[in-house]
């Protein structure tokens, strides 16, 4: 974690209250547009809330306090008007580090932004700082054996989620209005729906993935976390491109399919409830609730996931630190790993047991567009827009319970139980969100997805912003930025 200089010092000396409070990126961009709010003193002031909020531990490399503020008001005229973001540390931006969570990468800079990057700056989104994540991306805690754990805004003792955590908990606690990470497997809406935010993974190929540090390139995406979907969709059409839709907040008459049968099994009680309560919303909206089910889906799934990851994994990390011409090798990367069980991911297909060839080519023609056809069919015979589940089937529970957790008296492996409702949509390609439903009783975020087809991100985010406006505004945890 960078410390504070002197520059930041004077900031919080002469800090505006106003700039203290974390607003939308809509109501940033408004406010700069309107002469209300500076754009350089609104980054400077991101920057501070940043490396106040230590106890988070949500990024591990922060910006020049000088480059920021010059940078966003020379931005103040563009689309975004010098909107503070985060980036998880697995995508490239210039000037500073991109670690990939591991200790072999903790010293690379790459020469220039990933393409997303590009897109995110020429519209006037200013990087505060590269958000800290789980080692290599692989795996849903967020509990960096390297850099230290991400620490949840509501409860410093519970995990933020992965493998994205940094960037969910940088939105979630108020540090900026919007960050970027990548979603493999649920990688930004698990940690979303556990730290209290939106959380988007659009349909494979929206986004482009040049200058990305992969896990799986048939799998990965870069993926949105923000406060609101209004917000995401605003981020989403810089990074699409085109003209924001018109917004619609109508759902009467909408069919959203419930997929109970297997997305709605091993549900922690407090999640359950939370989920009802949504579902009884939407259905007062006026939305038309179709019992459903994507027929076979753990079957599909569930052999071919962690197949095509191990398969990838270092092959794709190889062809990136070469077309970088990186002196770091994916050998060297593997070796020291610091995580036991992201270790053993990468040694097994060293020198384990492999995935064969013929393996994996098998699942890229046949099991996976079987799964993809199950969603297809679903959809269909059903006929609705999308499905709507819970996010993850329990809330956030405690750092360092890495291999199993709690669930209802029993102890259950801790990666299936949270990829349970988010892995198969992501192995088909599926676009998917995670909205805030609302807290348990003991006062924990759960959140609530939409999944749509491939190609209907504008759909599915038409449904989430409608069912984001019958929720209260977010609550800002209380995060210290003093």
């Amino acid at each position: 974690m960078v410390q504070s200089d002197t520059q930041t010092t004077r900031l919080r000396d002469k800090e505006q209250p106003e700039y203290s409070k974390i607003s939308g990126a809509f109501e940033h961009v408004a406010s700069v547009k309107a002469g209300h709010l500076n754009s350089g003193q609104a980054a400077a002031a991101a920057l501070h809330r940043a490396r106040s909020a230590v106890q988070l531990n949500a990024f591990i490399s922060l910006a020049e306090l000088s480059d920021i503020a010059v940078a966003a008001d020379s931005a103040k005229d563009l689309p975004l008007a010098g909107l503070p973001i985060a980036v998880k540390d697995n995508i490239d931006v210039a000037g500073l580090p991109c670690s990939d969570g591991t200790p072999a990468l903790k010293d690379w800079r790459p020469q220039a932004d990933a393409a997303v990057i590009t897109r995110l700056r020429e519209a006037g989104a200013v990087v505060i700082g590269k958000a800290n994540m789980h080692e290599l991306a692989a795996g849903i805690t967020s509990n960096n054996q390297f850099f230290g754990a991400v620490r949840n805004p509501h409860a410093p003792d519970l995990i933020a989620g992965g493998s994205s955590g940094g960037s969910a908990a940088a939105v979630a606690s108020g540090v900026v209005a919007a960050a970027l990470g990548t979603d493999t497997a649920g990688s930004c809406r698990i940690p979303a729906s556990l730290c209290g935010c939106v959380g988007f993974r659009p349909s494979i190929g929206r986004y482009p993935m040049q200058g990305v540090i992969p896990l799986s390139t048939t799998r990965d995406t870069v993926g949105l976390f923000t406060r609101s979907v209004a917000d995401t969709r605003l981020l989403d059409r810089v990074i699409a491109g085109g003209a924001i839709a018109p917004r619609s907040g109508n759902l009467a008459g909408r069919r959203i399919g419930v997929p109970r049968a297997y997305f709605f099994d091993n549900l922690d009680p407090t999640t359950a409830a939370v989920i009802e309560n949504a579902l009884a919303l939407l259905k007062e909206a006026g939305a038309v609730l179709v019992e459903t089910e994507v027929k076979n889906v753990a079957q599909l799934s569930g052999p071919i996931s962690l197949p095509i990851i191990a398969y990838e994994a270092l092959r794709d990390i190889a062809m990136y630190l070469n077309r970088h011409r990186s002196p770091i090798t994916a050998w060297q990367i593997a070796e020291q790993v610091a995580g036991s069980l992201e270790k053993s991911l990468l040694a097994n297909e060293l020198f384990g047991e492999p995935v064969r060839d013929e393996v994996y080519r098998d699942i890229l023609a046949t099991a996976r567009p079987a799964l993809i056809h199950a969603y297809h069919a679903c959809f269909n015979e059903s006929r609705i827009e999308a499905l709507v589940l819970p996010t993850t089937a329990i809330p956030a529970r405690p750092i360092g319970e890495d291999e199993t957790v709690e669930l209802s008296g029993a102890r259950v492996p801790t990666l299936p139980i949270y990829l349970q409702n988010t892995d198969p949509s992501s192995v088909a390609g599926l676009p998917s969100i995670s909205v805030p439903a609302g807290p348990t009783a003991s006062g924990l975020p759960v959140g609530i997805s939409f999944d749509a087809l491939p190609g209907q991100d504008e759909t599915l985010l038409a449904l989430a912003e409608a069912f984001d406006a019958l929720r209260p505004a977010l609550p800002v945890p209380g995060v210290s930025f003093r």
